[in-house]
Formats: structure tokens, sequence, C-alpha cells
């Protein structure tokens, strides 16, 4: 990338930060942490804007992803942390580091021909979503739909929502056979705390937690 291409991302990343608000805000969004989010049900929608470095500052890449909260509410009970988790607002959904993974439905690059064009852009890029929202929560509106969503999708994120799902659901002695695969080819994946007793995993918390609960 040349000096000017690399400004002009620069530049376009600029852009997108200060307008989100006020674009995001017009299209029925809140924004926190540059993500914009709004809740259905209790879905959480999260759309991200960027500027890709590989378009040199000519497109603006989109993405929407969702999960059902309850599954945040979830992992932080599994995880030893729901009491702490509970005390916070809403936005904690969205922020904290140690939390499921939203699951991407739509996502898209729209040409960008200036950077003072990135306004319109935006607001194209949110009628779009909406459209798309509107359409996903049509047809995925409870656990059951989400989990059977991403039931094949072998990503470790997806996986392990898999898990939530079913503890969400009720289904402990399911959650801990898929925990205990799962332990047995990775046993050290997402979300580890180091013990005196060595390396923890999530799915370690999963199999605890299902024990309990039976």
């Amino acid at each position: 990338m040349t000096r000017q291409e690399q400004k002009t991302v620069k530049e376009l990343s600029a852009m997108i930060s200060k307008n989100l608000k006020v674009v995001a805000g017009e299209h029925g969004f809140k924004v926190v942490a540059d993500c914009a989010y709004k809740v259905l049900g209790d879905f959480l929608y999260e759309v991200f804007l960027s500027a890709p470095p590989v378009r040199r500052g000519t497109a603006i890449r989109a993405v929407v992803s969702t999960k059902p909260c309850v599954i945040d509410n979830v992992f932080w009970d599994v995880y030893e942390m729901g009491e702490v988790a509970r005390k916070k607002s809403f936005s904690f959904h969205i922020t904290a580091a140690h939390s499921p993974s939203a699951h991407i439905i739509k996502e898209m690059e729209l040409p960008v021909p200036t950077v003072d064009a990135a306004t319109l852009v935006m607001n194209e890029a949110f009628c779009r979503f909406n459209k798309s929202i509107q359409d996903h929560h049509s047809r995925c509106s409870t656990v059951s739909d989400f989990k059977a969503e991403i039931l094949h999708d072998t990503a470790p994120a997806a996986r392990l929502n898999v898990v939530l799902c079913e503890i969400a659901e009720g289904n402990f002695r399911q959650a801990m056979l898929l925990a205990e695969k799962q332990l047995e080819n990775e046993p050290y994946g997402l979300f580890n705390t180091v013990t005196d007793g060595g390396i923890k995993s999530i799915y370690d918390y999963v199999k605890e937690f299902c024990q309990k609960k039976q």
C-alpha cells in the first residue's frame, strides 16, 4: 500500500467511527465500543463496520452477528463469574472479554467512492442489515432455533455455543457428553484458567456445573 492509500484507509476508519452512533441510531441501534447493536426478543444482534486495509480505502466491510442473550448468562454461571456479571450493565454482553461469540448471519463489502461518501454507504449497510435481522428473527427466535442453526458448524466458538444452548434448555446430560467429547478432541481450547491443579478448560467447568445440576 502506498502512503496515500494508508492515509485513505485511516481517514475512512475515522469517518466510520465518528458517524457510527448517529447513523446506527437512525436505524434503531445503540452503540457501545464501536459495536452497533439491537435486541429482538432474547436475541442480541451486533453490527461491525470497518475499512479493510486490503481494499485501500475503497470499501466498507459490514458484518452482522447474533446470539441468544441467555447463553451469555449460562456461560457466566458456568465459568463462575455470574455474580459479577449480573451487576454489570447490559453493555457487558457486548464488551465482556469472557463471553460466547456471536454467530455471523451476514457479511458484505460495500464500495465507497470517496471518504466523504462513507455516511451514505453506512446508511445503506444498516438498511440491508435491518432487513437481514428481521428475516433471521422470523425463523430463529428461540434457543432451540439457534442451536439448530449452528449445530453442524465445526468452529470452536460454535461448538461451545451448542453446549451452552443445551444447558440453557436444561439438557445437562447432553451438555456433559458434548463437553467430554470436546475435552478428548481439544483439551485446551477456548477460555482456559490456570489453577493450582493445572489448566482448567471451559469444558471442565461445564462438566462440574452439569454434575451439580443433575
